[in-house]
């Protein structure tokens, strides 16, 4: 096992908690990050999944009342700590209009992405893994085989180039891992015939803006400021998040397709509505957010995909971190028991697609959410407002989503109750249409093939790719 190695390209929390956990096993494991220590993560604080930080060995603060207590836990903005101290245990989530509003169980803590992500790369160098900055994966290195699908290539290296000197050079490896981003550099690579090479469209990105901005909570106009959520707003969603008394939270996305508003222009219109919130921006960003169907394999032989190339987020929110770390524990496992073996083939680590699929059924949910989200973005704030009131939307249903997960029954139920005579007849249609059409691609992932047999994957994903099509 010490002669087995990995190489993990891109320092994202799923790529860096892999290379450590790997490392800590006794695997050869380097991992290469395009960008420096300082440049690390986002530079915003994000709603991370809390089981996904607690189940990756971070030291979890405790709640008290709306506050986060612990070590990690910042007292103020710009002080050591990755957590935010206000909570957020229960989230109100408000109709596009505001007419109506459901508060639900939010099982998330608000993390400074950039602290977090330099605290793992501390703990993958002390746990040995070789951690080489400003270096970019360019190219997978591979053999094609006989046969269609995943199993056709047999990859064995990876080309990296030096973003200082701008030299290349081809490092070779039992497994080449990919966190590298949305962009799927690696993996895209790939023949076509693996399943694996298609980019992902436009239609699977929301547009997001967010920045933190001073806060006065002693303001007579504090009160004013709602913690919210606010769901299906022009084809997205609008958020305002405390993180202290002194800063907060607000960003916007959109629905990635021209025409839509500028989520940078509906945040500053909710700014100049709210006195307490400051002019100046203390942090923030603007990026595109994965939020699509995750792929229905993440493996080739000799090769692993993870997080946002994988397209591993939560659809209704766009929340992708909490999934990359999980889905790196579940293959740290896979990973060492093959490395054991000397082994690094599609059917050894087929069991890492299992656990996201089978065992832990997120793959499953994901999927099914991202077909409801795209029916519900095709919504008019009327139509949504509408759900809200007639609680078609409820609570259960929607904290279900925004923790990414599904459950149907509920709602079809209401549907049905409510199809004769009421005036939103052809909206109630639709979205039984839709929530079938969710429930059924739900149904069918409950059946993802549980070993890794190529006929039996290609039957399976031919009526999963019928399903989506819908």
């Amino acid at each position: 096992m010490p002669d087995y190695r990995v190489i993990v390209i891109g320092a994202g929390p799923g790529g860096t908690i892999l290379a450590r956990e790997l490392a800590t096993r006794g695997l050869m494991v380097d991992l290469y990050e395009k960008g420096n220590y300082a440049e690390l993560g986002h530079d915003w604080s994000d709603a991370m999944e809390l089981v996904a930080l607690k189940s990756a060995g971070l030291q979890m603060p405790r709640l008290e009342g709306k506050q986060w207590i612990g070590e990690l836990v910042k007292d103020q903005p710009g002080a050591p700590g990755i957590f935010e101290k206000h909570a957020v245990p229960r989230l109100l989530l408000t109709s596009p209009g505001l007419i109506s509003s459901k508060e639900v169980d939010f099982k998330m803590i608000t993390t400074d992405r950039r602290r977090l992500a330099q605290l793992l790369i501390d703990q993958a160098l002390e746990a040995g893994v070789g951690v080489h900055y400003r270096h970019e994966g360019k190219k997978l290195l591979f053999r094609e085989k006989e046969g269609y699908g995943p199993d056709g290539v047999e990859v064995f290296g990876v080309r990296v180039a030096d973003l200082e000197t701008g030299e290349e050079k081809e490092l070779l490896a039992d497994l080449i891992v990919e966190s590298s981003g949305f962009n799927a550099v690696l993996r895209t690579s790939l023949p076509l015939k693996t399943g694996l090479a298609t980019k992902f469209s436009p239609a699977d990105f929301a547009l997001v803006h967010r920045e933190v901005r001073a806060y006065d909570p002693g303001s007579d106009f504090a009160h004013a400021v709602p913690d919210y959520y606010r769901y299906g707003f022009h084809t997205g969603y609008q958020w305002s998040h405390i993180h202290n008394e002194q800063s907060i939270d607000v960003g916007a996305g959109v629905k990635n397709e021209p025409g839509k508003p500028d989520p940078k222009d509906l945040i500053e219109e909710f700014i100049s509505r709210h006195p307490a919130i400051g002019g100046d921006k203390l942090r923030g960003g603007r990026s595109l957010c994965i939020v699509g169907s995750p792929l229905t394999n993440f493996l080739a032989n000799g090769f692993l995909v993870l997080g946002d190339a994988a397209s591993t987020s939560v659809p209704t929110t766009g929340c992708g971190a909490g999934s990359a770390i999980m889905a790196a524990l579940w293959a740290s496992e896979v990973i060492s028991e093959a490395a054991a073996e000397g082994r690094s083939d599609l059917l050894r680590l087929w069991p890492v697609n299992v656990k996201f699929f089978l065992t832990d059924q997120r793959g499953v949910s994901f999927a099914a959410l991202s077909s409801l989200r795209a029916m519900l973005q095709n919504l008019t704030h009327d139509e949504l407002d509408f759900l809200f009131v007639n609680d078609l939307l409820d609570a259960d249903t929607l904290q279900d989503a925004v923790n990414g997960r599904f459950k149907p029954p509920g709602l079809q139920k209401k549907i049905r109750a409510l199809t004769g005579g009421i005036k939103k007849l052809n909206l109630l249609l639709k979205l039984n249409q839709a929530v079938s059409t969710a429930a059924s691609l739900y149904n069918h992932y409950l059946a993802y093939p549980a070993q890794w047999d190529p006929e039996r994957y290609q039957q399976w994903l031919q009526k999963a790719e019928k399903l989506h099509s819908i």
